[in-house]
């Protein structure tokens, strides 16, 4: 019998692009391992420097890895992370590797 367990991380990079004063979007790439049991979604989080807290985002309508993020606050910057979960539980996060700030992109002033 084969062992089921959660799934492995995302693979990198976690991108971030349409950066705007209170959203963006993050894609990455499906784990190696769903851990022997298909991926129900995956449960992005933010992170705000000024709080040092982790955040949740939301969760991916199934294993769709991209997801459109509202909220943000203008001016402020911001770290994501995405977990793949199976029914066994959450992979360990994939992060991103800077951060971003969230303002529009062709504003010079926040």
């Amino acid at each position: 019998m084969k062992s089921v367990t959660k799934p492995g991380q995302p693979e990198g990079p976690l991108e971030v692009s349409d950066i705007h004063k209170d959203g963006c979007t993050l894609k990455w790439k499906r784990p190696k391992d769903d851990g022997g049991e298909p991926i129900d979604n995956y449960v992005v989080e933010k992170f705000d420097p000024e709080t040092g807290i982790w955040l949740p985002v939301g969760k991916t309508t199934g294993a769709v890895p991209e997801m459109k993020v509202d909220g943000l606050i203008p001016g402020h910057e911001y770290k994501f992370r995405v977990k793949a979960v199976n029914k066994e539980g959450e992979s360990e996060p994939l992060e991103t590797i800077g951060t971003i700030t969230a303002k529009d992109p062709y504003s010079r002033y926040i």
